[in-house]
């Protein structure tokens, strides 16, 4: 039974997983506290993708290790049970003889699902299941869609005017960008940026505003680089575009296929949208994309009903004009679909 110093830890074990952001993915984010005598000893969490997990880093940062033997392990996710890209976490508990072990949430992974509750147990091992796991799911909610559906959670984000237009119209009748949010707004994005591993363009948006799609104003890894360009436009234009500065690129197209530099060519001729993206996951090991436009693009995305959440930023600016705003087709329920 969790008691109120559980609690507590596993609030602790929760922040910690918080930290990396997306840099996990397609993995979860998971965060582990060593107690001993009602004190820390010793804290950790998954920093990467394939690197030591939250209670590997946990164990190295303590000490003494023979006070593990009398010591608590708080965990936000079930230690893993099988060997991955780095060995089952139940054989280091095992191995150290940490007699109690919390868990924030069971782990949806077909390969989890409690197991790891029962070997640990069947060890002797004493194990607690926390009594709020929607926290944890919360935190994990791109793991979790992983499991079910074997392709990345998409959100969608835009900002559009009072008057329902993400861009104005110039005298001369071309669209001219407009500026609908503020600082903080823009800092929020990048902290977005920062909590997906991808984030998602069309050709046009690239060819109009020349994103660099960073994270520059807010701490956190850059985002995988994903552009729509069925044709490589992009490529047979002079001009030079910052989206292939640095990073992971991926571009989708119909005419090539392969990687050049850090431009990978994923060809999806034939594709549907879905079949897209469960190949972004299995082939591609993207976890999470965030799409950021332009309109055509986010229309494709909401007319298929593919998507798991939407950011809708309404700026206090009207432009009379413009280009207007993607539509939502589903119910409006801001509880649901509106963070």
């Amino acid at each position: 039974m969790e008691n109120e110093s559980d609690h507590i830890f596993l609030q602790r074990c929760l922040e910690l997983a918080r930290i990396p952001g997306a840099a996990v993915e397609p993995n979860p984010r998971v965060g582990a506290v060593l107690v001993h005598a009602g004190k820390i000893i010793g804290e950790g969490y998954h920093r990467k993708y394939g690197g030591p997990h939250a209670e590997v880093n946990a164990v190295l940062a303590v000490k003494d290790l023979s006070l593990l033997k009398a010591s608590t392990l708080y965990v936000s996710l079930e230690p893993c049970n099988h060997q991955g890209l780095t060995p089952p976490c139940t054989n280091l508990i095992l191995e150290h003889g940490i007699p109690r072990v919390v868990i924030g949430s069971l782990d949806p992974h077909p390969l989890m699902q409690g197991k790891s509750v029962a070997l640990l147990r069947a060890q002797g091992v004493e194990v607690v299941l926390g009594t709020n796991p929607e926290l944890f799911h919360a935190m994990n909610a791109h793991f979790r869609l992983h499991q079910h559906l074997k392709r990345p959670f998409i959100s969608l984000k835009w900002a559009e005017s009072q008057d329902g237009f993400i861009a104005g119209q110039a005298a001369d009748g071309n669209l001219s960008a407009a500026r609908i949010s503020g600082s903080q707004v823009s800092r929020w994005v990048h902290f977005q940026r920062g909590q997906h591993q991808a984030i998602l363009v069309g050709r046009h948006t690239v060819e109009v505003d020349n994103p660099s799609l960073t994270t520059r104003k807010w701490p956190g890894p850059d985002p995988v680089k994903i552009v729509f360009d069925g044709q490589l436009a992009l490529l047979g234009a002079e001009r030079s575009w910052e989206i292939f500065q640095n990073g992971r690129v991926i571009l989708l197209n119909t005419l090539q296929h392969g990687t050049k530099g850090n431009v990978e060519f994923f060809d999806i001729s034939g594709l549907e949208l879905e079949e897209i993206f469960q190949k972004l996951y299995l082939d591609y090991k993207i976890g999470s994309v965030l799409v950021e436009g332009g309109a055509e693009t986010h229309q494709q995305f909401l007319n298929a009903g593919f998507w798991d959440e939407i950011w809708r930023n309404i700026g206090a600016i009207t432009l009379g004009n413009g280009l207007s705003a993607p539509e939502i087709k589903a119910e409006f329920r801001p509880s649901e679909i509106v963070h």
